[in-house]
């Protein structure tokens, strides 16, 4: 079946829309109760109605494609494998940022075909933007309410010798510092930007910054929207290896650690390695 990927943006920003305003309704009360997953990592109500406003909507917009949640059910690899094209969803990325009410959460769908994520699009709720695109939309964009839609890019590495590094509030600096010592010896200044969820990634897309470096546990849903958005503005996501990021290839959806560069071209092997 042969996809128009452009004519699905507008059915995929509407869609996180309104799973944006289910998560901030949960976000507006006094209280939000928590569960604790098997795997320890929490989940809220919030979680789960942008689960079932994202899945419902999905299989409505692309009958056929399977769907792939956080807040699902994982089939087997026998039967993921078989999949030419899935969707890739997280519907609350940043639970954990959710929760301490920070504002730096996400909603995250990406369109995968043969292993790999070629469409993204990231909407963040409080801040109301959006952030799509991929190697299947030739491109990658950024539009705020209210606003036009601005096509970005990512920068050559380190302009005036200045290294910009995202790093994550919760899986911070105490796991990266020979990674910054490196950086510390090799540039004349070195910024680091705590921020949340997958608004690392889109501030790499859109030339904000240089490197998000991760090292600590993430799952494919967390990483693939953002890759595609970064491999449409000109960036890479790579393994520790500095590999391409694979997905589908395992019987858990675990990521290795992996590093997300706005500049190919740049001497990163010295770095990172």
């Amino acid at each position: 079946m042969t996809i128009d990927h452009a004519a699905l943006v507008d059915s995929l920003k509407e869609l996180c829309l309104k799973a944006g305003e289910a998560i901030l309704t949960v976000y507006s009360q006094e209280r939000i109760d928590v569960i604790q997953k098997s795997d320890d990592s929490p989940v809220t109500e919030a979680d789960r109605q942008a689960h079932r406003v994202i899945t419902d909507g999905l299989e409505q917009l692309g009958p056929g494609i399977p769907v792939i949640s956080e807040e699902g059910t994982l089939p087997t690899l026998e039967e993921r494998q078989k999949w030419q094209r899935y969707w890739l969803v997280d519907p609350l990325d940043g639970t954990k940022e959710f929760i301490a009410r920070t504002d730096e959460f996400t909603v995250n769908i990406a369109l995968m075909e043969e292993g790999r994520p070629v469409m993204g699009i990231i909407y963040a709720p409080v801040a109301r933007a959006f952030y799509y695109g991929g190697s299947a939309l030739h491109g990658s964009w950024r539009q705020k309410e209210g606003s036009e839609v601005l096509p970005i890019q990512t920068r050559s590495c380190a302009p005036e010798g200045l290294l910009n590094v995202a790093i994550s509030r919760h899986h911070g600096r105490d796991r990266l510092k020979d990674l910054i010592d490196r950086f510390e010896q090799r540039f004349s200044e070195v910024h680091l930007t705590i921020a949340g969820s997958s608004l690392k990634t889109c501030l790499v897309a859109e030339g904000s910054l240089d490197i998000y470096p991760r090292r600590g546990p993430t799952s494919e849903w967390d990483t693939a929207a953002g890759q595609a958005i970064v491999e449409g503005a000109g960036g890479v996501v790579l393994n520790g290896e500095l590999k391409p990021l694979r997905y589908n290839d395992k019987e858990t959806l675990l990521n290795p650690d992996f590093y997300v560069l706005g500049d190919p071209s740049a001497e990163w092997e010295d770095l990172l390695l």
